[in-house]
C-alpha cells in the first residue's frame, strides 16, 4: 500500500516566501530535518519545526524526530514553519521570535566558526598580559559597547549577510533578550522594525531602516554611505 502523501506549506525564519512541497505521511521529523537542510541554512540538529494549520494558528512543537509525520498529526494543508535556533542569523529576524527562539552565549561562544569567535580571537591576541580578558562573550559584548555612542556611523557585518550601514541609534540593555545590543538606523530599507521591538520602543526611525544586532557584529568608524555602485557589487 503507498504512503499518505501530505501537501504542506514550508515556511522559515531566513525566508519571507513560504512554498509548498509534498512529503510522504511516513517521513519521520529527523529526515524531513535532513531535507529541510538546504531551506534553511542550517544543520538538521539547529532546526527546530512548528506545526500550524491551515488558518496558520500554532499547533505544536515538533521534536521527536523518530516519529513519523503522521504519528505526530500532520495532515495534508497544514504549514510547517523550520527555525534556525543556532544563532548564525544574529539579526532578529521576526520580531514574534524573539522570546521563543534564543541561544545562550554561552553556547552561541562555542561555534568555532562564528564571526563572534573570530573577533574574540582577535581581542585575545591584542589584550596583551590580559590573555583571559575576552574568555566570556558577555565581556567581548561589553567591552565592545563601551567604544560606541549614539550618532557613531557604522558597518553591520551579520554572518551570512550582505554588510549594511547606518549610524548607532541605541546602545544597551532591552526588554527582548538579555546583553547588549546595538540599534541601528540603516540607509537602505534593509532593516526589520522602525526601532520597536515587541512594542517597546527604543529608537524611531522609518520603516524597515531599523534593526538590533550584537555589539561584536557592528564596527564603528567612517563608514560612508554605499554608492549605488557599491551596492551592485555587493548583491552578485
Amino acid at each position: 500500500v503507498m504512503a499518505e502523501v501530505y501537501a504542506l506549506e514550508i515556511s522559515s525564519n531566513v525566508s519571507e516566501f513560504p512554498y509548498e512541497k509534498k512529503y510522504p505521511s511516513t517521513l519521520t521529523l529527523g529526515e524531513l530535518k535532513k531535507k529541510l537542510e538546504l531551506v534553511v541554512g542550517a544543520t538538521s540538529e539547529n532546526i527546530h519545526i512548528e506545526l500550524h494549520d491551515a488558518e496558520g494558528k500554532f499547533v505544536s512543537s515538533l521534536t521527536d524526530g523518530g516519529k513519523s509525520l503522521k504519528e505526530l498529526g500532520v495532515k495534508s494543508g497544514m504549514r510547517l514553519r523550520a527555525v534556525d535556533v543556532s544563532g548564525q542569523n544574529a539579526e532578529l529576524q521576526d520580531d514574534s521570535m524573539v522570546e521563543k527562539y534564543t541561544i545562550s552565549d554561552d553556547q552561541y561562544d562555542k561555534r568555532e566558526d562564528s564571526v563572534r569567535a573570530w573577533k574574540k580571537k582577535l581581542l585575545a591576541e591584542n589584550a596583551t598580559g590580559h590573555e583571559h580578558a575576552a574568555s566570556d562573550q558577555g565581556d567581548l559584548n561589553e567591552e565592545v559597547v563601551k567604544k560606541m555612542k549614539v550618532g557613531d556611523r557604522c558597518e553591520v557585518r551579520v554572518r551570512g549577510a550582505v554588510p549594511r550601514r547606518g549610524v548607532v541609534a541605541f546602545v544597551g540593555e532591552t526588554k527582548f533578550k538579555e546583553g547588549p545590543w546595538v540599534g541601528v538606523t540603516y540607509d537602505e530599507p534593509v532593516g526589520k522594525n522602525d526601532g520597536a521591538v515587541a512594542g517597546v520602543r527604543y529608537f524611531q526611525c522609518d520603516d524597515k531602516h531599523g534593526g538590533f544586532v550584537r555589539p561584536v557584529d557592528v564596527a564603528t568608524g567612517d563608514f560612508p554611505p554605499f554608492t549605488s555602485g557599491d551596492n551592485e557589487m555587493d548583491e552578485i
